[in-house]
């Protein structure tokens, strides 16, 4: 439990004791002394706050039920105090604020992606998002787990269950681009495709699966990429004795976001390649880029392509580029990213 949550408590509780003692004394009093509401407000509080008063006529029933009000009000007020210190002495105020904050800068993205579970595979999805300077925000349930990342990585963050529609919804997933949905059961991940798709159909959904058996529903559910890391590891490993070298090469471009590495920009409808013969392009000429290979629109891959191919909007440019190169190559295509 949260300090917020703990003072909303500790006031809760103080304010229905003022109102089972304005309504005690209002009904132990009403024949005796006439009480009015206000009498019996002023004797309640008088009484929590122990400030000491005469007992004005009260009967036995009254006085009685007075030391009930002085019992529960100075355990409630030592309840309280005991909160509010270590609310303030261990930073919770500062983190409060900091967490708030955090929100209305949520609450501003868009056009930005969602990491759904910050466990084992989640924090290397994170890391990847840091390194391309990404704008994301990171969901996770498990609170502890959230500050010790946080504690060592500066990035937006919301604790909560991200099945949950509404941590959802508070992510921005309306307005964002992407989603990675990369918890620890298969379930949990189909339910976030499932959402996420729901509240915004063209959001693209990238999920992890555990089970082989699982990528075909999640696709169905709506991913658009579906990732067994085990698969993925094992493939690796057998690369890395078959082909050592080319996956070191691999590897180490990929890991460095500041060098020469793989990349893709979109021919977009307005660029002035589009409808160009790509020997036509002038790309290498300007850009000093050889493009190794294209996606064509229709998602189809064609690898060293020929100068006779006809560049059409939507169709992807691969190329290996360094971050200047990739940003000269989207002003030609029209890409913005």
């Amino acid at each position: 439990m949260n300090y917020q949550r703990k003072i909303i408590i500790a006031f809760s509780l103080l304010f229905g004791l003022i109102i089972i003692g304005t309504v005690g004394y209002s009904i132990l009093e009403k024949d005796t002394l006439d009480w009015k509401l206000f009498d019996s407000v002023w004797m309640t509080v008088i009484t929590l706050t122990t400030t000491g008063y005469d007992a004005m006529g009260m009967g036995v029933p009254s006085r009685a039920f007075t030391l009930f009000l002085l019992i529960g009000g100075f355990g409630i007020f030592a309840y309280s105090v005991t909160i509010a210190t270590a609310f303030l002495v261990e930073g919770q105020l500062q983190s409060f604020f900091k967490h708030r904050k955090m929100l209305r800068t949520v609450d501003k993205l868009s056009n930005h992606y969602i990491i759904c579970g910050l466990g084992d595979t989640g924090v290397h999805v994170l890391d990847e998002m840091l390194k391309s300077e990404s704008h994301f925000v990171g969901i996770e349930m498990d609170e502890e787990r959230l500050e010790h990342l946080a504690e060592t990585r500066e990035f937006l963050h919301i604790h909560g269950d991200a099945t949950d529609d509404d941590i959802l919804i508070r992510a921005g997933v309306e307005r964002a681009k992407g989603l990675v949905a990369c918890l620890s059961r298969d379930q949990d991940n189909l339910f976030v495709v499932i959402s996420a798709k729901n509240l915004n159909p063209t959001l693209r959904v990238a999920s992890k699966a555990v089970e082989h058996n699982s990528p075909e529903k999640l696709m169905t559910a709506g991913a658009d990429e579906v990732v067994l890391p085990d698969h993925i590891g094992g493939i690796r490993l057998a690369s890395g004795i078959l082909e050592p070298h080319l996956i070191d090469f691999l590897t180490k471009m990929q890991e460095s976001r500041q060098t020469a590495r793989f990349a893709e920009s979109i021919v977009q409808p307005e660029s002035k390649l589009d409808g160009v013969l790509l020997r036509d392009s002038h790309i290498q000429e300007e850009t000093g880029l050889v493009v190794i290979a294209l996606r064509s629109k229709d998602g189809t891959y064609i690898y060293n392509p020929s100068g006779d191919w006809e560049i059409e909007a939507g169709d992807g440019l691969f190329i290996i580029a360094d971050p200047r190169q990739l940003q000269t190559l989207n002003k030609l295509t029209g890409d913005p990213h």
